[in-house]
């Protein structure tokens, strides 16, 4: 267990490695888009496709089958779920903190309790 001093720099640890996911899930959210777009493109020059039915399966097929989308989408959604594990673990250490200094605030009020009292 750490001591109560340690929490401060913990905390900020924590949130700067958020930050740097939160970088690296812009990219992955461009990549993403990036993505998209070119299979709207795709489907935007296919002369084949007559309606939007045909376009909505065009783009649900190449969405299932372009190695670029699947794998930026994957990354996208990694990065989504270690972002919110980090949360968790922001919210466990900010309120492991709190709890400490409440703890603390108490055993020094005990402690000015029983010397008021065998003052």
């Amino acid at each position: 267990m750490m001591k109560l001093n340690e929490y401060p720099i913990a905390i900020a640890d924590l949130q700067k490695e958020i930050l740097q996911i939160d970088q690296q899930l812009r990219s992955a959210r461009e990549s993403v888009a990036f993505c998209l777009n070119n299979i709207d493109r795709a489907i935007a020059f296919d002369q084949i496709l007559k309606n939007d039915s045909q376009r909505k399966a065009k783009r649900t097929e190449l969405m299932e089958s372009d190695a670029d989308y699947i794998k930026a989408s994957n990354e996208l959604k990694r990065l989504e779920d270690l972002r919110a594990e980090l949360d968790i673990d922001l919210q466990l250490l900010r309120n492991t903190f709190s709890l400490l200094k409440l703890e603390r605030r108490e055993a020094i009020a005990q402690a000015e309790l029983n010397a008021a009292i065998a003052a």
